[in-house]
Order: C-alpha cells, then structure tokens, then sequence
C-alpha cells in the first residue's frame, strides 16, 4: 500500500509518502519560501564573468541567477543563436535550482515543460526515453509515433508513457507545444523580471511522478489541494479511460491528520545524525558543504557467525536503508559511505548490488559508482531542491 499524504504541519504544507506503514519521504514546503525551480522569467544580463564562464541574470529577485555560458552556447533563447552573450541582453530562463546557502539561483536557458507521459525541452531536437521504459517493442512504437510529429524539441519519454495509450501521448505532446510556442510568443513584449510559467505546486510532483502507477490512495485535509488534484486527475482519466489512478480522498475528522500518520515524529527522526538498523547496527549521516558522509557501524549488533559474515549481513541492511533515508532527507550531491570493511569481493559486490537496487525507486536520478581505492562507496544524487535539514531548519516547526 503506498499513499501520498498532503497536509500542514507548522507552517509548512507538508507531502508525505508513506509505504507500506512507514514514512518514505516528506517534501516540506513554506508558503512564505516558496522554491522557485521551474519557474521561467524574462531576465536582463547583469554582469558577464568570464574567467568562470558564467552569466549573472537579474529576474526581479533579490540576488541574480547564474547561468553558465556553455548553457547559452548549447540553448540560445529563440532567434539569437550564434550571438554571444552581452550585459544588459534581455533572455529567458529557468529556474534549475534555488539558492544555496552562500550559492546563487542557477538558471539554464532550454526551457523544460513536464506532462504527464513527456518532457519538452526548447532548443534542438531529440528524442530520448527513461531509463525505466525496458521493453524495447514499447519504445520502437512510441519512436515511430513521436518522431512523425514535427514537434522541433529535445522529447524525453517519462516511464509513465510505458501502459499509455499513444492518444493519450500525442494530445499531451501538443498541449506541452502549444504551452512552450506561447511563452515563446510572448517574452519580447514583457518586462525583464516576468514572470512567464508557473510550474504545479511542489506536492504535485510527489502524487504525479513516474510512480503513479504504484500509488493506491492521496489523502488531504486540505480542500485547496483535494480540489486541484482531483481536477488533474479527472483529465488523465479523460485522456485514459483505463489508467491506474489512486484513489483521493478528503479527511475531515477532527483528529488531526499529521497526528494520525506521526508525520512530526517522522520529520524529527529524518533530522538525526543517528539511524538504528533493525540488526543493532547503526549509521550516521552527516551533510557538509561539499558531501553527504555516512559511516555504517556495528553498534549492538552480537551475531554469532564468523566477523566477516558478521559485517557482510550489517552492510546489506544499511544498503537498503541508506537508499530510504537519502530519499526521505532528500540529501543529493556526492555521497561518501564508508561501510564495515570487508575482505571478500563477492561480498563487496553483494552489497553495492543491494544499494544500487535499492536506489532503483527513487524518482530522483541516484547512480552508484562503487567503491574508491580507499574502500569508500561513492554515489551521486540529483540536486533538484533544499535537503530536509536546512527546509526545516533544524528542526523547528514553528
């Protein structure tokens, strides 16, 4: 049973997934801070730094956005092609990522339209599919169906297109056409600093990812966002009559609903440094500037086998827990794990092939690159958003 639970917690609105009875991920987000990624602006170049190959954009924030030159060169905005980049040009752009600490917004210049089933992306053509879509008859026929359609974008093919039917794909490919077309339209005859595209609220993207199929049931107390879910979910119903859609529900009971899934408990234990395996071994997490470092130690664990065997069984289940909390913390960048040494290959392989299989589900691109000359498994996440420590500040809710 996997459920999508949407709902206030202190002054976040809070999306919780929840797993077979246990909280896999909590995307918190604060009204007064919103995340900006996705959103598309028209920008004024403000200064030009050349010996980092980078732009600063002014887009009405209040610090401006970088952008690096070898984005401009790769996706010039419509009709400047060719052109260097001058200070004071006026260019689209797209949030990529928000503010870090002492780092600036990072914004690109090939604007990304997410559906459904398709990405579009403005700039030149491609087509290209999710790793996830495995059945190579079912790529050859959405190849065919999508490259007779003259569509002059780079097409990514998300794993919800895997069971779609091609109607159903075809309409959201025009759709996402028309959407970028406009916004192309109309930039030149908007102020620097517009606001041009607005994404889908960040909750959205936890109910619509490319695991909807899996997903049984969205619960809210909210009737803002019951209202805006149901309404998407009426028109993928509508584009396919036979799609796997959850169920949603409305709670209204006076038991609050964060109360009732232990949402606060869960968010407080996703702040420690300190992981209890269920074996009596533990880890610990700790983010940095530059990496996220997690050490897997034996803890109370008192097996009876011989050490390395002892070691071997802690490192499995630290592997699968490991893939769990990197996604609950949402904790991305490169990531060092320094597991319990051991000496035999075929159980280092056993347990990198547990955390790459583990990392498989998880929505946000997550590549093991195993183990470096010092014995330490490396990995990278994607960077798409804040980590749940420095959203929630350290834990206060209020």
């Amino acid at each position: 049973m996997r459920r999508v639970i949407v709902t206030g917690l202190g002054r976040f609105l809070l999306a919780a997934e929840e797993e077979n009875g246990r909280i896999t991920g909590l995307f918190p987000e604060d009204p007064g801070k919103a995340s900006l990624v996705g959103r598309i602006y028209v920008g004024r170049v403000k200064n030009i730094v050349k010996n980092i190959r980078a732009a600063f954009v002014d887009v009405g924030l209040s610090e401006p956005c970088y952008l690096s030159l070898e984005e401009w060169e790769q996706s010039p905005t419509a009709e400047m092609e060719g052109r260097p980049l001058k200070e004071g040009d006026l260019i689209l752009v797209q949030i990529e990522r928000d503010a870090v600490k002492k780092k600036a917004p990072s914004a690109v210049t090939a604007l990304s339209f997410t559906g459904q089933y398709l990405v579009l992306i403005t700039g030149k053509e491609g087509l290209f599919f999710s790793s996830r879509i495995r059945d190579e008859e079912r790529r050859k026929a959405l190849r065919e169906l999508l490259s007779r359609e003259e569509h002059f974008y780079r097409l990514i093919v998300r794993t919800n297109a895997q069971d779609a039917p091609k109607e159903a794909v075809l309409h959201e490919l025009h759709a996402l056409r028309k959407q970028a077309e406009e916004i192309l339209s109309l930039w030149k005859s908007r102020m620097p600093g517009a606001l041009l595209y607005e994404p889908d609220p960040p909750y959205f993207s936890q109910i619509f990812n490319n695991r909807l199929h899996s997903l049984d049931e969205v619960v809210t107390d909210k009737k803002e966002v019951y209202e805006a879910v149901s309404e998407r979910i009426a028109r993928l119903r509508e584009a396919d009559s036979a799609a796997g859609l959850p169920a949603l529900r409305l709670y209204e009971d006076a038991y609050p609903l964060s109360k009732l899934y232990s949402l606060e408990a869960a968010a407080e234990n996703a702040l420690k440094e300190r992981v209890w395996l269920d074996c009596g071994g533990f880890l610990v997490i700790q983010p940095t500037e530059a990496l996220v470092s997690i050490d897997v130690n034996t803890g109370k664990y008192a097996g009876k086998k011989s050490l390395e065997e002892t070691f071997f069984k802690i490192n499995l289940e630290a592997a699968r827990v490991i893939a769990r909390e990197l996604k609950l913390r949402n904790l991305s960048g490169i990531i060092i794990v320094d597991f319990i040494d051991m000496k035999e290959e075929a159980h280092r392989e056993a347990v990198l092939k547990a955390l790459s299989d583990a990392v498989e589900t998880d929505p946000v691109k997550t590549f093991v690159l195993g183990f470096t000359r010092l014995g330490l498994a490396e990995l990278t996440r994607q960077k798409i958003r804040r980590p749940l420590h420095e959203i929630w500040e350290q834990g206060k809710f209020t």
